[in-house]
């Protein structure tokens, strides 16, 4: 069985209501799924994993561009390469996401070479679109 980590930065209850969307979406597409908050994940998880889920906060005002906060771009740099591991972003908002998964894949970029996979909501649901993007991410793991 697949397995997926949901890596869980909230700060809120939408961005752990999404996670538990996503976690229980792939549940019921067959794959093992574990969701872990950002301050309790443990490296050595990655190495029974095929899919690895990561959501963020963002550090800046409203108007301006967003990015990570320190806790979520510490986490990254502490984490092993990911090779093997498909690895997907996902966020919420209240207004708009401005660039934040742009700023993201850039702490990812020495981690993993490929994060084509985006997911955001702002009110915590997963939408029909992103039903179909998260069967495409989990449909193999070929790059």
């Amino acid at each position: 069985m697949k397995k997926a980590l949901i890596i869980v930065q909230s700060k809120n209850s939408t961005a752990k209501k999404f996670g538990e969307e996503i976690a229980g979406f792939l549940l019921n597409r067959g794959l093992s799924a574990e969701l872990i908050p950002i301050n309790s994940f443990e490296p050595k998880k990655l190495e029974e994993a095929d899919y690895l889920l990561l959501s963020s906060w963002r550090n800046d005002s409203l108007f301006s561009l967003k990015r990570p906060d320190n806790e979520w771009v510490s986490f990254v740099k502490k984490l092993p390469t990911l090779d093997g591991i498909k690895t997907a972003l996902f966020t919420t908002y209240k207004f708009f996401s401005g660039g934040m998964f742009r700023s993201m894949k850039k702490y990812l970029m020495k981690k993993t070479e490929n994060v084509e996979f985006t997911f955001k909501s702002r009110d915590g649901s997963l939408s029909i679109s992103d039903k179909i993007a998260l069967n495409d991410f989990i449909r193999d793991l070929t790059y």
